[in-house]
């Protein structure tokens, strides 16, 4: 890989359309029990569900403080009740792909009160998912590294994307040997979009992970820069 790499450089492999769901479980049990119905009971629901190109769990360790270092200007402190214990990304095969799972997406919201107390959702329009270029043939992912960007008050979604596609991703391609990259930009939240019952939604802007704006996520094996556009935590 080149010492320094331009957005040019990056081979985009696929755009995508991708919802990204972070995921708490519930407190009342051991963490593990939640964390293997979310690999077994609850994972074969969503994996039956047709029309997805991916389904794939991110399960984070339980004590996770964090890997961003303190910035000036940038919230980088992740409060103890807002770390989250993995993140759910569906990646469709289409547009109206969603449109042929509500059948199993029905039955997720049932099953979602046997795992978490908390779930948030995320999605982009199509193409606002982007999976790079960056592996060798063959190469298995290791470590995984998320980071959960919010665009600053001020500036602007077009900005903000360009950012995240021109500056950021050539700067974690350029960090290190990585073996994933991936990318998700998403419009602002909205509970209505995943709006399950029995279970928390709430997402204070001061407790925010991904932003009430557009947001972008990586998916790498170590750090990233930072940028008076945004405002992170990993």
């Amino acid at each position: 890989m080149s010492a320094s790499l331009s957005a040019a450089q990056l081979g985009v492999e696929k755009n995508h359309l991708t919802s990204s769901i972070l995921l708490w479980v519930r407190a009342d049990q051991p963490r593990q029990t939640g964390m293997d119905h979310w690999k077994g009971p609850h994972s074969g629901i969503i994996s039956a569900t047709p029309g997805l190109e991916e389904c794939r769990q991110i399960h984070l360790a339980e004590h996770n403080p964090g890997r961003w270092p303190a910035t000036d200007g940038v919230q980088t402190w992740i409060p103890a009740d807002r770390k989250i214990d993995g993140v759910a990304e569906v990646t469709f095969q289409s547009a109206l792909a969603p449109l042929k799972g509500r059948k199993q997406t029905k039955l997720a919201h049932a099953d979602e009160i046997n795992v978490f107390r908390r779930t948030l959702l995320y999605a982009g329009p199509p193409n606002s998912s982007r999976w790079y270029d960056v592996a060798g043939p063959d190469e298995a992912v290791g470590a995984r590294t998320l980071i959960h960007l919010r665009r600053r008050d001020g500036v602007g979604a077009v900005e903000f994307r360009k950012f995240v596609n021109q500056q950021l991703v050539p700067a974690l391609a350029d960090a290190a040997a990585l073996k994933e990259l991936r990318t998700q930009t998403c419009p602002p939240w909205s509970e209505k979009l995943w709006d399950t019952p029995n279970v928390a939604h709430d997402n204070p802007l001061i407790s925010e992970f991904m932003p009430p704006s557009c947001s972008g996520s990586a998916t790498a094996q170590q750090g990233a820069h930072s940028s008076p556009a945004t405002r992170s935590r990993a």
